[in-house]
């Protein structure tokens, strides 16, 4: 009988959950703006969702997901406190029964937070969004529109993308120093007197390294610029520099290979 008794509440638990979640399918977001302005020792977050159902069914609760380094969060539905707001994790799920709203109904969620500076702008999606859009410092830095259920955006507020693409260069660089540096000594402790261009230019070793870290360059450049880090402008103007330039580096090495065959 216990064993029994302890089935019917699991199920009944289970069959709650599944509702609940049938039910914010049926919800979807119309528009998700997202302000995010700098105060003197956080960042203000304001949320502003226009959510409307396709039934007139009336619903109890509505779900909304705050990244969880989140203080001072505070939920308005229709410029209403909810009558109860339970954390899970980073949901909040917010009992809106005696509203008497409907799903067909457009509601207005406000949504109000504080966030360290210097961190990682996150959005979840709960229910599937027609368009979102984050603007930092009155300036738009991403739209995206059609998210389904469980997408996420995640945002570097202060990431410079052409100071993070710099990083790169120089690296590139230094490793290029270092290859050329071996190589130079290499050379002397063999008592060869060959030039440091030629080493540089004649080295398949060089070659070969010198393809892989340009090949590796314009991989990031691409993730970089469809991440939307980098312009248009600077990102093709770099693509193209760096493929000539990996290009030069396979065609002496084909000619290499060609002279020792």
């Amino acid at each position: 009988m216990k064993r029994i008794s302890i089935c019917l509440i699991i199920g009944l638990i289970i069959a709650i959950g599944l509702i609940a979640i049938a039910s914010e399918k049926e919800v979807n977001t119309i528009s998700h703006q997202i302000t995010i302005t700098t105060t003197d020792d956080s960042l203000s977050v304001v949320e502003i969702l226009t959510i409307q159902g396709e039934t007139n069914e009336s619903y109890d609760t509505l779900t909304v997901w705050v990244q969880s380094d989140a203080s001072n969060v505070a939920i308005l539905i229709n410029s209403q406190a909810p009558d109860l707001i339970t954390p899970n994790g980073s949901e909040y799920i917010c009992d809106i029964s005696s509203f008497g709203i409907e799903e067909e109904d457009y509601t207005q969620v406000k949504i109000s937070y504080s966030l360290p500076k210097n961190a990682e702008f996150t959005k979840r999606v709960v229910r599937a969004t027609d368009s979102i859009s984050v603007t930092f410092d009155q300036e738009e830095i991403f739209t995206g529109t059609n998210q389904a259920i469980g997408s996420a955006v995640n945002l570097q507020l202060y990431e410079l993308p052409e100071q993070t693409l710099a990083w790169y260069i120089t690296i590139f660089i230094i490793l290029l120093v270092i290859l050329l540096v071996v190589l130079v000594v290499y050379a002397f402790r063999k008592q060869k007197s060959v030039k440091i261009k030629e080493i540089a230019e004649g080295s398949e070793e060089l070659l070969t390294t010198k393809k892989t870290l340009l090949l590796s360059l314009l991989k990031d450049i691409e993730k970089q610029h469809r991440a939307k880090q980098i312009s248009d402008d600077t990102y093709h103007k770099l693509k193209e520099r760096y493929k000539q330039e990996a290009v030069e580096a396979m065609k002496q090495l084909e000619d290499m290979e060609s002279k020792v065959k």
